[in-house]
């Protein structure tokens, strides 16, 4: 195509290498269509002037009828190698160079976005006018995002390798009890974006702003203190908010600090499905489980399954007395091992704090998956049971995280109640944040259910595939740019932001150092010097 000449008529002044600089670089939209912009750009720009994939452009244009400017955004989702000739002429060699090179050039395709009119985002129903002017999207072009952002500071906005530090990441309180996801491979930052988020989470309780609970059980000890290496911070560092963070341990050492108490349950707590989920059980063994609930007092059925009178009970309703003796002697096991099964119970002060709108960790390290499964089923069955009941005035709805969330929400796992928390949980103002490295495990109806996806680095097809397929936003065609993300880079999509936002996730050791030194409740996160993101 003529027009597609870098040293005709239609490159002269608009590629010229030498004046290209990240304030005047300026390209034009050749084609193609409402749903694929594509524009050229020179094959051996400068580092700094590379284009990139995830890339945001503005594209420049004016409305002749109302005489005013419109700006279309589009994402750049490939670069590819051009020419204006085809054939083989490229690997063509003349003496020691090949032939043509002022007709070589890279095509950049993109998707997109929208359109901001006077300062409105809008979905672009129509293309900007050809050769309207292409340039790297700039701060004042995303202006329209501060609008629309939440209150749960999370991130600068990146627009390719580089940030946008004016303009913060934020989710919405309200869009959390329609369920979250956060999705990495391991080493990709799924830790720190769950520990900025709840840094941000405390910021809003303390100040009077929270408007959901969250509640965190976290099995690897990574969020109290830290993850173990030299320099890592945890939840109980940020004192500053100290007053929103609820800490509960089954850790003796973590127990003794101050702002930590022992984690406990009680006996009364305890219901045969949450039992069910610790050993792998016969059908007359789980019958025998099933038939607990109709045959023993509900608070009381732990003590009276143990004694004598209890086992007849249960042979008088039709089960040998070989299969009870098993269930009496793994219901002894569960309570002699897990030491935190006691008379008193921890969860009516968690249930507080969550309704409060606080946050509450949970602390169990070094518990089998087994162990820390029965425990969550407890936890969570207890919340959503409270929650059903008839709301009272100022209660505040919840969140509740659950890591490696593919043994509770994949297909053919025992583990109803997570299911119904994800299928009917926002009715009752329970939602749930599932962390995974594998989504494609999770069952695909369940996923749908979930309104904000946090996609951080992906290597499997077959994960990206079932996000893809699952979100409520389109995230086909940012396959790519999936793929390349770099540790704590992320695409979110969510409810409430009109497309999937690329953001750099704070680094949290900075984040806390930046949340100490705010001067005033009212001082925004971006209104003093910037801090570090999460790259190292």
């Amino acid at each position: 195509m003529a027009q597609e000449k870098i040293g005709g008529e239609f490159g002269a002044g608009i590629l010229n290498k030498k004046s290209l600089t990240p304030e005047n670089t300026t390209y034009r939209i050749i084609s193609k269509s409402v749903s694929e912009y594509h524009f050229i750009v020179p094959f051996d720009l400068p580092d700094a002037e590379r284009v990139e994939v995830g890339q945001i452009f503005s594209v420049k244009d004016y409305d002749q009828s109302s005489s005013r400017k419109l700006t279309f955004l589009a994402r750049v989702l490939d670069v590819q190698h051009g020419s204006n000739y085809d054939g083989n002429w490229d690997t063509t060699i003349k003496g020691t160079q090949f032939f043509d090179r002022d007709q070589i050039f890279n095509r950049v395709i993109a998707e997109p976005l929208g359109c901001v009119r006077d300062g409105s985002f809008r979905k672009s129903r129509t293309i900007p006018t050809k050769f309207s002017p292409v340039s790297r999207a700039e701060q004042e072009e995303f202006q329209f995002l501060r609008q629309v952002m939440g209150d749960i500071e999370i991130g600068y906005l990146r627009n390719g390798s580089r940030l946008v530090e004016e303009i913060p990441v934020a989710l919405h309180s309200d869009s959390m009890d329609h369920h979250m996801g956060v999705f990495a491979t391991t080493g990709m930052g799924k830790s720190n974006f769950m520990k900025v988020f709840a840094a941000s989470c405390m910021r809003l309780a303390a100040r009077g702003k929270s408007k959901f609970g969250l509640l965190i059980v976290d099995p690897h000890g990574e969020y109290i203190l830290g993850e173990g290496r030299k320099g890592t911070k945890g939840l109980v560092h940020l004192s500053r908010y100290s007053s929103s963070l609820a800490c509960y341990s089954t850790d003796y050492k973590n127990c003794q600090m101050p702002q930590v108490e022992e984690f406990s349950i009680s006996f009364s707590e305890i219901k045969p499905e949450d039992v069910a989920l610790l050993y792998n059980w016969s059908p007359p063994q789980m019958d025998a489980l099933e038939a607990i609930s109709r045959t023993f007092d509900s608070d009381n059925w732990l003590d009276e399954i143990q004694d004598g009178e209890g086992l007849a009970r249960m042979v008088r309703e039709g089960f040998k007395e070989s299969t009870i003796q098993v269930l009496v002697r793994r219901i002894k096991n569960l309570l002699e091992k897990n030491a935190y099964i006691k008379k008193r119970s921890s969860l009516p002060n968690i249930l507080a704090n969550l309704q409060n709108g606080n946050v509450v960790l949970v602390d169990i390290p070094r518990m089998s998956d087994r162990a820390e499964l029965f425990l969550l089923s407890v936890l969570s069955r207890y919340v959503l049971e409270e929650y059903k009941k008839e709301a009272s005035d100022g209660r505040k709805n919840c969140l509740i995280t659950i890591e490696e969330a593919q043994r509770v929400l994949g297909q053919g796992s025992n583990t109803s109640r997570f299911e119904s928390i994800a299928r009917e949980g926002r009715k009752f103002g329970v939602g749930l944040c599932a962390i995974t490295q594998q989504p494609k495990l999770i069952e695909k109806q369940l996923l749908s259910q979930f309104n904000t996806l946090v996609v951080m680095g992906l290597g499997d097809r077959n994960d990206r595939l079932q996000l893809e397929e699952s979100a409520k936003q389109d995230l086909k065609s940012l396959d790519i740019e999936i793929q390349t993300l770099e540790k704590g880079e992320a695409v979110i999509s969510t409810l409430g932001i009109p497309f999937p936002v690329p953001v750099s996730v704070h680094k949290y050791e900075h984040y806390l150092e930046h949340l100490k030194a705010e001067k005033a409740p009212e001082e925004s996160l971006t209104s003093g010097p910037g801090f570090k993101p999460f790259l190292e």
